[in-house]
């Protein structure tokens, strides 16, 4: 990394950022894409990071999620650092035993995976009527890696544009962050939406990647973006060094790094 890369975040490290999009555990695909909770606390020295918001990648891949909830909850507890967010899947019966166990234990929101655990996104709206009437903010996984390098074995799919705007479209009034998308995803999803996406929708920026003035069209609504990593499964310095070298007024890039999070989750 050149001396000047190394300037761009320390300028990023200044403004304080949560990262709206960490997990715990190991990437099936990447021996080398992996975290454990000192391995995070790292992470968020290197880049002066107030807050994660964590899930456990076994929630993704394994029998169920629950013990991904358990393992991610006994390993932030007490941390301030960490904001857990317990991973639900509505196929399971128990599901929303699932979500009130993780709230009683410590979890402060809500992650859904449609395109990992394969149903449909319509089947995400009983969960957020869940987080609705227990004030937690919801996060949808709509992907964590390139289709283009995805492995042949991952379950993974990306989901359909259109379905999204759907469940944005019927839903209530209520803080919902997509993770994963990118700029041709959320002009696509803005025109499903008539160009008129609610307030209270936001989106992470982990795949919103490329040259500097990718980040300077985020001044166009600001208080639309979040700053999110996917770390470990993707690495962050390339979104952090987007923001710290763009042009964007400091007002506009303590929106996305810090303040949009803090609306989200109070």
């Amino acid at each position: 990394m050149t001396a000047h890369a190394h300037r761009m975040l320390r300028a990023f490290a200044d403004l304080g950022a949560t990262d709206t999009t960490c997990f715990l555990g190991q990437w099936p695909y990447r021996l080398s894409a992996a975290a454990d909770a000192p391995a995070l606390r790292a992470y968020a020295d290197g880049l002066g990071l107030r807050s994660l918001w964590v899930s456990h990648l076994a929630s993704l891949f394994g029998f169920d999620t629950r013990s991904g909830n358990e393992a991610v909850l006994a390993a932030c507890a007490g941390d301030p650092l960490f904001r857990v967010f317990a991973t639900i899947d509505p196929r399971d019966a128990a599901w929303l035993d699932d979500l009130d166990d993780a709230v009683d234990a410590g979890a402060e929101g809500v992650r859904v995976a449609p395109g990992f655990h394969r149903y449909e996104v319509a089947s995400v709206r009983p969960v957020l009527d869940a987080c609705v009437e227990r004030g937690l903010p919801l996060q949808l996984i709509a992907r964590l890696d390139d289709a283009r390098v995805r492995h042949p074995l991952s379950p993974a799919i990306d989901l359909d544009v259109h379905r999204i705007a759907d469940l944005v479209r019927e839903s209530p009034a209520h803080p919902l962050l997509l993770s994963g998308l990118n700029r041709a995803d959320w002009i696509e999803l803005n025109r499903h939406l008539g160009d008129a996406a609610p307030e209270w929708l936001r989106l992470d920026l982990w795949h919103v990647n490329g040259p500097t003035h990718v980040a300077d069209r985020f001044g166009d609504d600001p208080e639309r973006w979040v700053f999110g990593s996917a770390f470990p499964v993707q690495t962050a310095e390339a979104t952090a060094l987007q923001l710290a070298a763009s042009t964007l007024p400091v007002e506009a890039l303590q929106a996305i790094t810090s303040g949009n999070a803090a609306a989200i989750v109070t």
